[in-house]
This record gives C-alpha cells, sequence and structure tokens, in this order.
C-alpha cells in the first residue's frame, strides 16, 4: 500500500487490531503498544502518520492522544472506532485527530483518509481564505410557494455555479427537513446529517460543524438534510439558525434549499437572507401562490427588496404575460430558466446540469441566476489540483 512509504506507526495492546493492519501492509509496518512507545517513535522523527486502534476511542484516552499531537502537530493521527459519532468527532479533534475510521479496517478507507487530509492541507495552503474572516458569508435563500417547482434544482447549479468562482467556499444547507432531496439530486451519501449537528449545539463550533458537512467532487460542500422526516423535530428552528452563523463565519456563500411552506423555520430564514431567489413557474396555480406568499411577507412588515424573481420553465407552452406576472407580483422578473429534457436526465444521474451539459439553454438559465449574486460566472473552476474535480 502506498501510504506505507509515509511512516506509517499503529498503536494499539490489541493483537487481533495489530495483526489485521499488518496484513494490509503485508507485514511491514511498525507497530507501538501504547501511546508511551508511540511518543518515543514521534520524537525520533521517524513517524509521520500514526493509526490509533480502536483501543484509544475512549474520553479517559483524549489527553494522551492530545500529548501525542502536541510532541509533534505535523504527525497526521488517525483513529478506528467501531462507531463514528459526532461526540467522538468532537472529541477527537479538540484532541488533534485528522479523521475517524470505521471498522472494519480496509485499505481503501486508509487511503481515503489519507487523500483527504492531503486535499484538506492543499486546500489550505492553495487557497487563502476569501472573505477576511470579520466579513460573513452570504446567505442565499432559494424558496417557492409551490411544490414541485424546480427549488432544489435551482439550489444545486447555482451552488456548483458559485462553487467555480477562484477563492470562494461554498456550502449548500438543505433546509426541506422532512423531504430535502440535496443529496439525493447530488449522488452524495452523507455519514452525517444536521441532526448531528442540533445534538452537539451546545458544543458546536465551526471545527466541529465542518465535520459534519458532506463533501461533492467539485469541493462543495454540503449540510445535509434529517434522512427520514420523523427526525425533522430534532432540528429547532434557533438550531439551524445557529449553524447558519457559524457556517457565515467560514463561507462566502451559503445557500440553503427549502421546504414548499411558509412556516416559522421560512420566515427566519428569510430574515437571515442577503438574497431570496423566489422561484415562480409559468402557470396560474404558481403566480397565484407566489402572490399570496408576496402578499403575506409584506403584510408581515418583511421587506421583499431582496426577493429577486426567476422564472421557471420560461419557455413552457402555457406561458403567461411577463408584464402580467410583474404586476401580479409588484416586482420584476430577474431571471428565467427554459424547461429542458436534460434536467430531468442530469438529476436521474446524479449531475447536474451545469456540469453535465454546460452549453444548453438551461445552463445559461442557472448562470443568469448566478450572475444575480456574483457577477460573471468562470467556465472553469480554479479549484482545479491533485484532489479536485477531473
Amino acid at each position: 500500500m502506498s501510504v506505507a512509504e509515509n511512516n506509517l506507526l499503529v498503536v494499539d495492546p490489541d493483537d487481533d487490531f495489530v495483526s489485521r493492519a499488518k496484513e494490509l501492509f503485508d507485514g511491514r509496518l511498525p507497530v507501538a503498544r501504547t501511546i508511551e512507545e508511540a511518543l518515543s517513535t514521534v520524537e525520533s522523527g521517524a513517524v509521520r502518520m500514526i493509526l490509533l486502534g480502536p483501543s484509544f476511542h475512549t474520553e479517559a484516552h483524549m489527553d494522551q492522544i492530545r500529548s501525542l499531537h502536541n510532541a509533534n502537530p505535523a504527525v497526521v493521527l488517525m483513529l478506528v472506532a467501531d462507531e463514528v459519532t459526532a461526540d467522538l468527532l468532537r472529541r477527537g479533534m479538540r484532541a488533534g485527530v485528522s479523521d475517524i475510521i470505521e471498522t472494519p479496517l480496509d485499505e481503501e478507507k486508509i487511503e481515503a483518509a489519507v487523500e483527504q487530509f492531503a486535499h484538506d492541507v492543499l486546500s489550505r495552503r492553495a487557497t487563502p481564505t476569501s472573505a477576511p474572516r470579520g466579513e460573513e458569508g452570504r446567505v442565499i435563500t432559494v424558496m417557492s410557494a409551490k411544490g414541485g417547482s424546480g427549488k432544489t434544482v435551482l439550489a444545486t447549479n447555482l451552488a456548483l455555479l458559485l462553487n467555480r468562482l477562484p477563492d470562494k467556499k461554498v456550502v449548500l444547507v438543505d433546509a426541506d427537513l422532512q423531504f430535502g432531496d440535496v443529496c439525493l439530486v447530488l449522488q452524495l451519501e452523507p455519514r452525517f446529517t444536521m441532526v448531528n449537528a442540533a445534538h452537539e449545539l451546545h458544543h458546536l463550533d465551526a471545527e466541529l460543524l465542518d465535520s459534519l458537512l458532506t463533501e461533492h467532487p467539485s469541493g462543495l460542500k454540503v449540510l445535509a438534510a434529517p434522512l427520514e422526516p420523523a427526525f425533522a423535530d430534532d432540528i429547532t428552528t434557533a438550531g439551524l439558525m445557529q449553524m447558519l452563523d457559524i457556517l457565515k463565519e467560514n463561507y462566502d456563500y451559503i445557500i440553503v434549499d427549502t421546504a414548499s411552506m411558509l412556516d416559522e423555520l421560512i420566515l427566519s430564514l428569510i430574515e437571515k437572507s442577503d438574497d431570496i431567489m423566489m422561484l415562480v413557474d409559468m402557470d396560474l396555480p404558481s403566480v397565484k401562490n407566489a402572490k399570496l406568499a408576496l402578499e403575506t411577507l409584506r403584510l408581515l412588515k418583511f421587506s421583499t427588496n431582496n426577493v429577486k424573481l426567476v422564472m421557471n420553465r420560461s419557455n413552457s407552452k402555457a406561458k403567461l404575460d411577463n408584464k402580467e406576472i410583474e404586476a401580479a407580483l409588484r416586482m420584476p422578473i430577474s431571471a428565467a430558466v427554459p424547461s429542458d429534457a436534460s434536467v430531468a436526465a442530469s438529476v436521474n444521474e446524479g449531475r447536474p446540469v451545469v456540469e453535465a451539459d454546460p452549453k444548453s439553454r438551461v445552463a445559461k438559465g442557472f448562470e443568469s441566476v448566478a450572475e444575480l449574486i456574483a457577477g460573471k460566472i468562470p467556465e472553469e473552476s480554479g479549484r482545479s489540483g491533485l484532489f479536485g474535480r477531473k
């Protein structure tokens, strides 16, 4: 295995775990049985990575692991555990652990952990933190007053387009708590969701929240919705607002996908948003619902100055008159996205249309939405590299 060349040390008193680790490296692997033994090896300068076995996952061992990290912070610490929980992640990170690998141990998991760590290091070196921290990120909420309008498709394509901007960090938040489809559309399998973050609110900081995000191959980060509708009750409006406040400290753009309703959560998101993309289909029910939603916001004294009207399926055969729509909604149409069969295909394939067919009319429509926020969107990502998108 290639990581053996990186001077990997395995630490665990358990013979079975050590034997399994040695099998992965054809027996060519230095071993320490205790943290004290590992410290001696670290101080000799002969090790660059340490694989801590399941024996060291308890709270009692975290101080020992921290001493290992303090001895040489450049050494990569990876911890193996029977179950990776948000609490273990939090404790591990604060002790200096770079990643936690779930048993059973195999070559692919170790390689993935090493590559992810290398990717993170390269990203930190190559990409300056764009929003001078102190300048908060921009929250863009995608909403619609009618279900099935294409909010998630717009949110995912918009996030991927903004992610092309050089030196910008983008995170997509799936705030459709019961039926969120962001990870489905992007074909991601999240290890953690915002439910894990909600359970850690008293300890939640930028580092822990970042570890709970799911990364798309493009580098876009996603805060996933609960995997089951019943878990939505674990997330309070105040809790989600706290998560957004933390994300604003470290990301330039926070795109929020929402459910089709006007409840306490949506109203709080609207209040926190810098930009609101109101998606409206070219049919009477959609326009009627949008009118009711906007009138409700005005009645509740919410400003609609930051609401941008986005017409979806703008080339529909049942096309309504744009001027009539603008008059009914009392605001101009800011962007239009045409209907295209490639959108449905891209959803089924898990590859958003701005990646699958970037020259198409519908992709250009999504670009017109992104340009409302960030101006000209580059064709190529500035984040190519050893572990970047291919």
